[in-house]
């Protein structure tokens, strides 16, 4: 269990939360190319220098130690994007690699076999666009390789039959992987888009369109860290509609929920880019201001409180008007979350309590 704990934290060399999942996969993919390509050609580069094929035996040899070195560079974060120069210099390596393996044959002129590899590498590190370029130039350059007959290019012997061959199937293999990674972008992009609309569902409130208690308390662990991590002050408000299963046994529950609604818009209309509201359940909302004070916060509060009094919703039963209540807390220093929370909610009992339609700090 031991090693296998040191195998995937060597492959995830590089990986951060901040990332998103395809390109902590994409250094994933880049770590076990680079270890099993490393791997790979150093042994058979030390077969070759054995066979006293020492061409070759160097030259795959020089790729291991670029396959390496690509894996360094994201272990030790050496330049300011180091997973796209990693994986730059693992697809300029390889694609050297075959066009010396199709110059000098390889063994027994079974080199030129090995170009297969190529085009999924090279999609997968470049992307569609970026990696069909690279297909070109690569099929520019081995056509020429083979069919110039340039003894600088070339040093075995092809067949005309046996390089046609080759050229139009690695295009056709090519293709056939640019359409796979085109359409596993789509379906990549596409799952994105659908976890994110749960992500929405999950965190707001389908009535309101506000979010709902779960996404307000992840928001507040987060404002809550910042708060302490700069000293800053930071206040929540609880809020509730005073007597609203009146609204709902008087006027119907769908108006009920048009008032939920339209207080929500009210509410958000007079927020700061960096507040936060919620409908934490019910009747009930809950303020986040960061950076703000209980006295500021009370300002704020009263400024809707009388907003909410002053304005009229019609119904077959004639117009009516609703009042909030509030209670209002400044996070202190030796609070959490949950005892804020609690300490507003606190306060706009008493608010209640001493007649409705009212803030307490």
């Amino acid at each position: 269990m031991k090693y296998r704990d040191l195998l995937v934290e060597y492959l995830k060399t590089g990986v951060k939360d901040n990332n998103d999942p395809e390109s902590n996969q994409k250094i994933v993919v880049a770590n076990i190319f680079s270890t099993v390509g490393s791997l790979l050609t150093l042994i058979f580069g030390v077969i070759a220098c054995t066979n006293s094929n020492i061409y070759l035996g160097i030259m795959l040899l020089s790729i291991s130690f670029l396959f390496f070195y690509a894996h360094l560079i994201i272990r030790n974060n050496w330049f300011y994007s180091p997973y796209r120069i990693s994986a730059n210099l693992l697809t300029l390596s390889l694609m050297l690699l075959m066009i010396y393996l199709i110059y000098a044959g390889g063994v027994d002129g079974t080199g030129p076999l090995w170009i297969y590899v190529v085009p999924p590498v090279v999609l997968f590190f470049g992307g569609l666009r970026k990696g069909i370029r690279n297909l070109f130039i690569f099929i520019i350059i081995i056509s020429i390789q083979l069919f110039l007959k340039d003894p600088l290019l070339i040093n075995v012997a092809y067949s005309p039959e046996f390089k046609s061959r080759l050229i139009f199937s690695f295009m056709t293999v090519s293709f056939l992987f640019g359409v796979y990674e085109a359409a596993r972008r789509n379906s990549y992009a596409t799952v994105m888009k659908i976890s994110k609309q749960f992500e929405q569902q999950a965190m707001h409130d389908s009535l309101s369109g506000l979010q709902n208690r779960r996404g307000m308390i992840a928001n507040i662990e987060k404002e809550y860290a910042r708060s302490k991590r700069e000293q800053s002050d930071m206040a929540v408000i609880m809020c509730d509609i005073d007597h609203f299963k009146i609204v709902n046994d008087k006027y119907g529950h769908d108006k009920g929920d048009e008032v939920i609604k339209t207080v929500a818009e009210l509410f958000s209309s007079e927020l700061r880019k960096q507040d936060s509201l919620a409908r934490w359940g019910g009747e009930e909302y809950l303020f986040l201001l960061p950076v703000t004070t209980g006295k500021q916060a009370l300002l704020l509060a009263e400024k809707l409180r009388k907003k909410i009094e002053s304005t009229l919703f019609e119904s077959q039963k004639g117009t009516f008007q609703i009042t909030v209540s509030m209670g209002i807390h400044q996070f202190q220093v030796t609070d959490d979350i949950d005892h804020a929370i609690t300490a507003a909610d606190t306060k706009l009992y008493k608010a209640k309590k001493a007649g409705r339609n009212r803030c307490v700090l």
